[in-house]
């Protein structure tokens, strides 16, 4: 299906106005066909921001797109405002799942386009996001795995680039660093027939671990350029459900190395990463004032990792380092 264009999309509500509500991409103008891109957007209870998702990427001006909406069961007004586009989206469904990953997958099992990505109901694709993408993919056909940049920020305030980096994948692993904003991707979805879907078992590390897979068994790339729109709000899952990284990342970097087709270079990063992840957890915890948890984690790093423990008295605060340190000591005896 092509795009709609402006005047084709039902009217913006009073006082919306710029992108995605009164401007729309220019239309991509190529003599060659371009390949179709399957867009799937996970919803639920985001009534609020799903409206500028969905014209966002209706408005992107690609000549083939398919676009699938899998809501949760939403009981706010997100229902509505899906089916006011249904004649623009390829399949849609409003009923109870078991969370997002498994929405997405839901979508993902439906998607005949060469490229895939998910744009969650609140976050936005800025003009030519698509088209831009699959350009690059076309000029490198030995990469099956694209990222960009995106802007985040509070309720469109505080707006600040987040970029993208160019980083090997076992440097990713080492240093817990993935530098990859979920909403400036894309990928050939050849490579889910290698890696398979997300696991519906991830809450908040589901990208993170699909992502990790991928690195595997593909090449990763970075393009600069800003694509989209990362929103954060209190209700936003990396905000309010924050905690839930330190029951999944430990969990996660375990079974990772636990893999048996973990490359041996790979494999050989395992203490030095687990002990990355462990700092990220520590990280969490003080944030959350519990100081205390906090030095468990940074006990598990050093012991994992014994070099991280100079990296982390630049980490601060040093009394609390110093403290995790002497008691890193009393457990070797």
């Amino acid at each position: 299906m092509r795009c709609p264009t402006l005047a084709e999309l039902p009217p913006p509500p009073p006082g919306r106005v710029g992108w995605p509500w009164t401007v729309a991409a220019e239309p991509a103008t190529t003599e060659v066909a371009l390949p179709r891109v399957t867009i799937v957007t996970p919803s639920f209870n985001q009534g609020a921001y799903l409206e500028e998702t969905l014209r966002s990427v209706l408005l992107q001006g690609y000549p083939d797109l398919e676009y699938i909406v899998i809501d949760g069961g939403s009981t706010d007004e997100s229902v509505g405002i899906i089916q006011k586009y249904a004649p623009w989206l390829t399949y849609w469904v409003s009923e109870r799942d078991r969370g997002q990953a498994d929405a997405i997958n839901k979508g993902f099992r439906r998607a005949t386009g060469a490229f895939v990505n998910w744009l969650n109901s609140d976050d936005v694709f800025y003009p030519g996001a698509l088209h831009d993408t699959v350009a690059f993919l076309d000029r490198h056909p030995d990469v099956d795995f694209v990222y960009r940049d995106v802007e985040q920020g509070w309720e469109r305030e505080r707006v600040e680039l987040r970029r993208g980096e160019a980083i090997a994948y076992p440097e990713m692993i080492r240093t817990f660093q993935m530098p990859i904003p979920q909403q400036a991707c894309l990928w050939r979805r050849s490579i889910m027939d290698r890696v398979g879907l997300l696991d519906p078992k991830w809450h908040v590390v589901l990208d993170r671990e699909f992502f990790m897979r991928i690195g595997l068994h593909g090449r990763l790339a970075y393009a600069p350029g800003v694509v989209g729109y990362f929103r954060l709000h209190g209700a936003s899952k990396s905000i309010a459900e924050e905690r839930h990284w330190l029951q999944e990342i430990p969990q996660l970097y375990a079974e990772f190395f636990a893999r048996p087709d973990l490359p041996e270079p790979i494999r050989r990063l395992r203490g030095e990463a687990t002990s990355a992840a462990y700092i990220f957890c520590a990280r969490i915890a003080r944030g959350h004032g519990a100081p205390l948890d906090a030095m468990r984690w940074i006990v598990k790093a050093v012991a994992s990792y014994p070099a991280a423990l100079k990296k982390l008295f630049r980490w601060g605060p040093a009394q609390v380092l110093q403290e995790a340190a002497a008691f890193f000591r009393r457990q070797r005896g």
